[in-house]
Order: structure tokens, then sequence, then C-alpha cells
């Protein structure tokens, strides 16, 4: 039997201390859960849901106004990572991660057998893509805006043009970016990955999709099972389409005014961008989580990751959060 020496690190934290560790929208009010929450009818829970939630899936391609069949519905937008990286194992002929990215791309790569070669960016986050290609893998992983450097990856749409084969683009964070509409499924060759967690703050509902060229998103969808979330998530999502997206907009306007004030508070190296989370470069990063901790805040050490040694990730929570995490922040540094 195999002996598996990867795992993606999964804090149990619960809810009692405040929650700075997986980029969660803390903007979007309760009225906004209350407006979506759904009820459901007995044969709904009863039954299996429809094929591939190919209803959720017309759903949000009416919403993008997005091609007919070009939306496949998954389990979160790692679920959608791993349809595409088992794509890129049937293709063959290797997976490059651009790195330092999220940290599920290697695990999910490894997951599905792949042997991932390391691209890293340069120093200033520019990204070589001649070294892209020259690496003579099939497949590339691609995050933008990226996590957790936080910024957007401006050679994206030349990598798509240039790279003959599969572009995976991670666009959980795009909707910060008001990058709300999927383009770039146009190039035929690109698997973008989205996801309601980050942004429309459902990450309990586990709820994600893939938007595709048709024919690459069918390919998708034969790896997919055949009902990859609940019909309480589904009608959950069908009601964000509906009635969220002014709730979403404006929490995203107020993040964006707590973000200016944190970046003036925070004079260290730090990496930041249109995302709701700001990395820092600490002395000391273990130290200063464990400190934070002990002051109710949870943030995550980013360890060895490519230029981001010793570095530290929090979320950006509304105003009265922040002045009280700035204050146990400036404290551990202290100490």
């Amino acid at each position: 039997m195999p002996i598996f020496d990867f795992a993606y690190e999964e804090p149990d934290v619960g809810y009692s201390k405040i929650r700075l560790h997986f980029n969660e929208n803390l903007f979007l009010p309760e009225e906004y859960y209350r407006e979506i929450m759904p009820s459901v009818e007995p044969q709904e829970l009863r039954y299996y849901t429809d094929p591939n939630n190919k209803r959720l899936a017309e759903k949000i391609e009416i919403f993008h106004g997005l091609p007919q069949g070009s939306v496949v519905v998954t389990a979160g937008a790692d679920e959608g990572l791993r349809l595409a990286m088992q794509l890129s194992v049937h293709i063959d002929g290797g997976l490059a991660i651009v790195e330092p990215t999220y940290g599920m791309a290697h695990v999910i790569a490894r997951q599905v057998g792949l042997k991932p070669t390391v691209i890293t960016y340069n120093s200033d986050l520019s990204l070589d893509i001649d070294r892209v290609i020259k690496s003579g893998v099939s497949s590339v992983y691609i995050c933008s805006p990226n996590n957790p450097t936080a910024h957007l990856v401006k050679e994206v749409e030349e990598l798509v043009a240039r790279f003959s084969g599969l572009v995976i683009l991670d666009s959980a964070y795009a909707e910060f970016a008001g990058l709300w509409t999927p383009k770039l499924y146009e190039y035929g060759n690109v698997i973008e990955i989205r996801t309601f967690s980050k942004a429309w703050g459902l990450a309990g509902a586990r709820v994600g999709y893939i938007v595709a060229e048709r024919k690459l998103a069918q390919s998708l969808r034969v790896l997919s099972p055949p009902h990859p979330i609940s019909s309480f998530s589904a009608k959950v999502i069908e009601n964000a389409l509906e009635k969220g997206r002014p709730y979403v907009e404006r929490s995203i306007q107020a993040l964006s005014v707590v973000r200016e004030w944190v970046l003036s508070k925070i004079k260290l190296e730090k990496y930041y961008g249109p995302v709701n989370f700001v990395t820092v470069r600490v002395t000391k990063a273990e130290s200063i989580a464990s400190r934070l901790e002990s002051e109710g805040f949870v943030v995550r050490v980013l360890g060895g990751k490519p230029l981001c040694s010793s570095c530290i990730r929090f979320t950006l929570a509304p105003m009265a959060i922040m002045e009280k995490f700035i204050l146990a922040f400036d404290k551990a540094l202290k100490s």
C-alpha cells in the first residue's frame, strides 16, 4: 500500500476566535444571508438532483452571458481544480505550477498522480512566459488574482494566446478585482475555475464552477460525479445570483476602504492587491502567528513558499475588527 506524505494543513479553530486565515468575505451582512436562504420541498431532499446540476449551470451561464454548455458545476473550487488536473493526467505531458500560489494546487496534483514542475514568478511578480513554454509541459496552473501575493497576473492572456497546452486558471478572487465575467474561455485552451466561497461569502455551501469552451467543458463534465452539489446548495446559489450581487458589490467597496487603512498602518514589506487579504513579511512568522492567536486572531503562516519566506497572510475584516487586529499585531511585533 502506498504511503502518502502530502497533505493540506487545515486548522480547525472553530468560531470562537476571529478567523483571518481562510479569506472568507467578512463584510457581508446577515441580511444578505436571510435574503438568499432557501426553502426546499421534501422531494428535493428525497431525490437526487438533476444530472450534473445542469439547471444551476444554465443559470450561471445566463448570469454571465456565457454560451450554453460552457459551465460545469463543482463541489467548491477545489473539486473544479481536481477535474482540471485529472484532465491534465489524461492529456499527459506534465503540469507546471506557477509559485508562490494556493497550496492545494500541489496537493491535488499529487493526489491525481502528477509530479508538477515548479515555475517561480520573478522578484517583481512578473511571469516569464518563455520559461513556461520551454518547460515542455502540456498544462500549467496559474492563479490570478494570486494567493498569497494578491497581484493580478498581467501576463495571463499572453500566456493563454502563446501556450499550446491547457491553462488552468484559478480565478477564486476575481470578483474582488471587478472581474465578474469570465472571458478567456474563448481561446479554447482555458479551464477557468470560479467559486462562490470568496466574494459571494458562501464557503459553507461548497459550490464552485468551471468555465471552458463547450467541448472542453464536456470533457470535464465526463470526469465529474453526476450530482456534485446538493439541492439545498443549488437553491442558495440560485437565490444569490438573483438577489445577492448588490450586497456583494457593496461589501467589496467597504473592503477596499478598510484595505487602504490597513496598508497605511503596516510599514513592513508586504504583498497586497485587489483582494480581501494582505501578506506581510515578519521576522518570526510562527511566533507572530502564535501571539496573534493568543489575542484571538487566527492567521495563515506561509512557511517556505517561494518569495514568501517568513510571511503571514491575514484576511481583511470590517474596520472595528481590523483596529483591534492592528493593535494586536503591533503588540506581537514588539514582544
